[in-house]
């Protein structure tokens, strides 16, 4: 085996173990992950229960990830306790920021009122800053992790208290 050799094939292991704990961060509807290393390219295709998604031309040299991976997820996170306490969730492996940059106020803080929809933090994942966002109205009771911290799908990163109304949410 020539140098040249060894080194694609030390390439090619790099892009599979990448690939492999990419498809491990991912939702359990990914239907196709494939990854072109020549000027980088990573397409990921859901099932259709998930949101329609245009068929990719699979690039050369893609690695096509089956449709059952096998990797089913934990239950959603649920709140013990109060029924108005709600678990905003961690929806893939990452690293969870409270704020948009090393020493910014944090997009929230306890006692602060959100609307679905609205910012809460950031979760890293192989370097890429994926919004994490309310998916419902309610007053921050508590964060549940702390800043910086590694989390696994499913993870309960805020409590909201729903009893609450935010502002400018139609009552």
């Amino acid at each position: 085996m020539t140098s040249e050799q060894a080194e694609r094939n030390g390439v090619l292991d790099d892009v599979c173990d990448h690939a492999a704990r990419l498809i491990s961060a991912a939702d359990p509807r990914l239907h196709r992950l494939a990854i072109r290393t020549g000027d980088v390219a990573v397409e990921l295709e859901w099932s259709p229960a998930a949101a329609p998604a245009a068929p990719a031309a699979e690039p050369p040299g893609a690695l096509a990830a089956p449709a059952e991976h096998g990797l089913a997820g934990p239950e959603p996170c649920e709140a013990a306790g109060r029924d108005a306490l709600h678990h905003v969730c961690a929806e893939m492996v990452g690293t969870f920021y409270t704020a948009p940059e090393p020493g910014a106020e944090p997009f929230v803080a306890v006692g602060d009122e959100v609307r679905a929809g609205q910012q809460i933090a950031i979760l890293e994942v192989m370097k890429l800053m994926t919004p994490v966002g309310a998916d419902r109205a309610g007053r921050v009771v508590e964060v549940l992790v702390p800043d910086g911290t590694s989390v696994e799908f499913g993870t309960g990163l805020i409590a909201l208290d729903t009893s609450v109304q935010a502002v400018g949410t139609p009552g």
